[in-house]
This record gives structure tokens, C-alpha cells and sequence, in this order.
């Protein structure tokens, strides 16, 4: 069989879900509609073997914290104080009755741990740097380098530690240095503002609480819960209701606690209709066009940290990897700005934007980017995309996909962001 061949027949043999909708991914996994709470799938493709005489010496990293528990303590008691009143008025049906029992189980699971990384988060790394050894070995032979960056979060600081950590049981005589230092916000979490007077060319708030509006139908899921459905109305607006339920819901896959799942209680178009209000979210902050003069000053730091980085290690002959941990609102603008295949579909209608732009495939817990460096014995550096650990490519010609000549990168790069 041709040798180029047999890489695209296993890309493809891996890819069953590429023709679905989102619609009919969630239908088949609900555990999506959680977008960008989705506990992290793992790898989804074979990757294609590198060029004859070319060797991984370096890899580019950065990469989102993993699983947690929710952020904020009112997403857990917000739902569970209207689910409680209804139960002291007895207007809680059966289902009502265990979503209730669920809730507060989830809640006092919480307690004390806001925003914190889960178990599963810590493995969800250490399972991402056991393969990323594995599969470029020579990037982390004898004594290589290892930068590790993050932000000052708790848990994008326990992401890095259980990441390196697993380096370092992999390879003992690995030079690994830890960086977690406000300093470093400049491009591990570089959000910019618009300057003074510069008014936003849309209201963000409204845009979404207008998606809301439009997706949200909870008149099924009020009866289904609630004896008396006008109950919760005299509480709480029941589509915001429906809303906390389903963020409440969605987080039950990132501490494994499956016994306490209600995602069942959601039809797959209520689940839809929830995922695509909060896809939309994500899409107004980083791919809409109108935000770009805010995202693209944003990434520029971190773009040129990239290429500066890189160029070192290729100067100096060296080997190893730069690592980066940070959140999903910096690795989603990230690959937007990199221009990652999947990742810059734009839309001007709200209610098709899942056709443009989808959040779990782009930074589901413990989303990354790699970018892997290849050298063969004339110096010539060739790279790869990686996206959650799976080959994607970049809007720039090349004659042996999914690798890329350095320096035709790097010149794209420094040209479209005057670098």
C-alpha cells in the first residue's frame, strides 16, 4: 500500500462523526452539550508518521486547565434553592423529587472545592504528557529543557504540576522549570481592552440574553418537574431556571459522580438548544469578527512567544518542550488567531453559528495546542498542528500535510500580525 496513502485511510477510518451536525453529535453523546465543560474525549485520530529522516526534537505547548468542579457557588445553590421551595411547597413531582436529591449531593460534593481541578482533571494531564512522551520521544531524551508556564489559578498551577510531574517519572534526568508569576500574563493570559471612548461595535450581554430568548423552550421540562409548572414562575424566570439547571447538570462528567447525573431529564433538543445559547457565548468573545480588535492585540504576545521560543531552540541545537497553561478563554482566542482548521468559521445569524463554530471541539476540558518540531540531519525543521492531540492544518500551502516547512510558518505568522 502507498506509504502516503495508509496515513489519510486510518484519518478517515477515525473520523465517523465528521459528516454529523452538532444537533446529531449531542444526540449521540449528550455529554457535549456541556461545550466547553466537556470532559476531555482524548485523542480522536491516528497521527500521521513523520517524513523519512526527519525526527521530533521540540514541542510548543499550551494548553487549558482540566476538569472542575464549578467556579461559583451559586451555580450549585441557585438551582437547588427554587428545587428545595418547590419541595417545601409539594409541587415537585417524582422526577422533580430525585433531581433535587441529586443537586444537593453535587452541591455538598462542592463544598469548599470552588473552581478547583477534580481528580479526573489531573489525569486527564498526566494522560496527555505520558502520550505526548510517548509519541516524540527524542523531544524529551537525557537532559532536555522543559519550561512550564502558567497562570496564577490554583488549578491551572495543579495542571502543571500533574502534567510535569508525569514527565519527570517518565524521564528523571528532565531539566523542568516552573513558572507561575503575574509577570507571565503578558502571553499565558493577555486579554486587552479597548482604549478609552472606544465603544464595543455590539452589546455582548444583549447578544446573548438574545440567543437565550431564542433557544430556550422550558415548558416540557417545568412539567416534568414541577406539579404546578406557574410555581417556579413566581420564583424565577423558568427559561433562567431551565439554564442553571443544564449548567448544573453538564458537570457531573468532570467529577465522575455518574450516579448523580440528570443530563436524562433534558430531551437531546433541550440539550441542543442549552449548548447552543452557551456555543454562542464562547463565539461572541473570540470568533466573531467584530471582537478581533480585541482578540488579535490579545494573542499577539503569545504568538510571538511561540516563534521567539522556537527559534531558540533551533538556534541553540537543543531539544525539549516550552509548556503553557492557562484557561479556555485564552486557548479558544488562541486557535482563532492561529487559524487552526474548525476553529474560524464566522456567522451573522446567532441561531446558525453551530454550523460556523463549535466549543467542544475547540477547548473541551483540558483543551491544548502542540505544535511538534521535526529536524532532519541538514537542519531542516518541519512542524505539525495538533488540536486536542489531533492533526489539524493552517490556511497555508505545503506539499506534505499535516507538516509544514518552519520557516514557511513563521513567515506567515510574523506577516499577518506584523510581528
Amino acid at each position: 500500500m502507498n506509504r502516503l496513502f495508509l496515513p489519510l485511510l486510518l484519518l478517515t477510518l477515525a473520523l465517523p462523526l465528521g459528516a454529523q451536525t452538532a444537533r446529531e453529535e449531542i444526540a449521540a453523546d449528550p455529554a457535549r452539550a456541556a461545550g466547553l465543560h466537556y470532559a476531555y474525549p482524548g485523542p480522536q485520530t491516528v497521527q500521521t508518521p513523520e517524513p523519512k529522516g526527519y525526527k521530533p526534537f521540540y514541542i510548543s505547548h499550551f494548553g487549558r486547565h482540566g476538569s472542575r468542579w464549578h467556579t461559583n457557588d451559586e451555580d450549585y445553590a441557585g438551582p437547588l434553592a427554587v428545587l428545595q421551595a418547590a419541595k417545601d411547597a409539594s409541587v415537585l413531582t417524582p422526577v422533580g423529587e430525585e433531581v433535587l436529591r441529586k443537586a444537593a449531593a453535587m452541591a455538598g460534593d462542592a463544598a469548599g472545592r470552588r473552581g478547583e481541578l477534580t481528580r479526573l482533571g489531573t489525569r486527564q494531564h498526566e494522560g496527555i504528557a505520558e502520550r505526548m512522551f510517548h509519541s516524540f520521544p527524542k523531544a524529551f531524551r537525557g537532559k532536555a529543557t522543559v519550561t512550564a508556564n502558567s497562570t496564577t489559578s490554583h488549578r491551572v498551577m495543579m495542571s502543571m504540576f500533574y502534567f510535569c510531574n508525569k514527565l519527570k517519572s517518565l524521564n528523571p534526568e528532565l531539566e523542568i522549570s516552573f513558572n507561575s508569576s503575574r509577570r507571565d500574563a503578558s502571553f499565558v493570559s493577555n486579554r486587552v481592552k479597548r482604549p478609552e471612548g472606544v465603544a464595543a461595535p455590539y452589546d455582548v450581554r444583549a447578544e446573548k440574553e438574545r440567543m437565550k430568548q431564542l433557544a430556550l423552550r422550558p415548558e416540557r421540562l417545568m412539567g416534568v418537574l414541577f406539579s404546578d409548572p406557574a410555581f417556579v414562575a413566581g420564583k424565577q424566570d423558568p427559561k433562567t431556571f431551565m439554564w442553571d439547571l443544564y449548567y448544573l447538570a453538564e458537570m457531573t462528567q468532570n467529577n465522575e459522580l455518574d450516579s448523580l447525573s440528570f443530563l436524562d431529564v433534558f430531551t437531546p433538543d433541550e440539550l441542543y438548544d442549552c449548548w447552543r445559547a452557551d456555543n454562542y457565548d464562547m463565539y461572541l468573545y473570540a470568533a466573531d469578527p467584530r471582537a478581533q480588535d480585541v482578540v488579535v492585540p490579545s494573542c499577539k504576545p503569545m504568538i510571538a512567544h511561540i516563534l521567539d521560543r522556537a527559534d531558540e531552540i533551533i538556534a541553540s541545537g537543543g531539544h525539549g518542550a516550552t509548556l503553557r497553561f492557562s484557561h479556555d478563554s485564552y486557548l479558544v482566542p488562541m486557535a482563532v488567531c492561529l487559524r487552526l482548521d474548525g476553529c474560524t468559521g464566522t456567522t451573522e445569524d446567532p441561531e446558525h453559528c453551530d454550523e460556523a463554530f463549535i466549543d467542544y471541539k475547540i477547548s473541551p476540558m483540558c483543551g491544548n495546542i502542540q505544535i511538534v518540531f521535526f529536524r532532519n540531519r541538514k537542519g531542516e525543521v518541519l512542524v505539525k498542528f495538533l488540536l486536542n492531540e489531533n492533526e489539524v492544518g493552517i490556511p497555508l500551502e505545503t506539499d506534505r500535510w499535516p507538516y509544514y516547512h518552519w520557516e514557511d510558518v513563521r513567515s506567515y505568522y510574523k506577516t499577518l500580525y506584523e510581528i
